[in-house]
């Protein structure tokens, strides 16, 4: 909502109304609640009311719970996506730190896997979605490069397949060659059981 009314030009002020307004439940009683304890000419910024509703539904404990999980954020199998939408949800969390647009992307592609990072290295980046748009291309070209690997191993083992396949046959005709009784009274020379026979 708070980009929707970005987009839309709202000032500081003006944003509190449409958001309270969208309150539901607990959240809409809490507000009446915080309404009736500030004169009725009591200026509301978005600053004053982010800062009233966090501390309501984020106590400290919490937020300090999602900074470190923000610091501690590894990209680890999800994909590109997933991480960029985990970073942006946990970073949240400390506006002041990500305001910082060199700090972001340093974060960002810190926890990104090493052969990804590595790939980045070589680029010069200003603007956040550039870096997760050229990961997200990394990272497609890895996959694509992966499967076409997955591909040619197949395609290997299938032209070896028949060779094995005769191979295995060969070995059940010696066997059954082997092992062919010519009647079940007799005893096996090897093993001394009936059912077969090996001279």
């Amino acid at each position: 909502m708070a980009k929707m009314m970005r987009s839309l030009g709202y000032s500081d002020a003006q944003k509190v109304i449409p958001t309270t307004y969208a309150l539901e439940g607990e959240a809409n009683i809490w507000w009446k609640g915080v309404l009736r304890k500030v004169p009725s000419n009591y200026e509301w910024t978005w600053t004053k009311f982010k800062k009233r509703f966090n501390e309501k539904y984020f106590p400290p404990c919490f937020r300090y719970e999602k900074i470190s999980e923000f610091l501690k954020l590894k990209q680890g199998n999800t994909t590109v996506l997933q991480y960029e939408a985990r970073f942006d949800e946990l970073s949240r969390y400390i506006p002041k730190a990500i305001e910082d647009e060199e700090y972001k992307l340093e974060k960002f592609k810190e926890g990104l896997r090493p052969e990804i990072q590595s790939r980045l290295c070589t680029f010069d980046f200003t603007n956040f979605a550039d870096i997760v748009d050229k990961a997200m291309r990394i990272e497609d070209s890895d996959c694509r490069a992966k499967t076409r690997a997955l591909i040619r191993g197949l395609a290997s083992k299938a032209k070896t397949a028949p060779i094995a396949s005769r191979m295995a046959k060969e070995r059940m005709k010696l066997m059954s060659h082997l092992t062919h009784s010519s009647g079940q009274d007799k005893l096996c020379d090897y093993c001394g059981r009936s059912g077969h026979f090996l001279k």
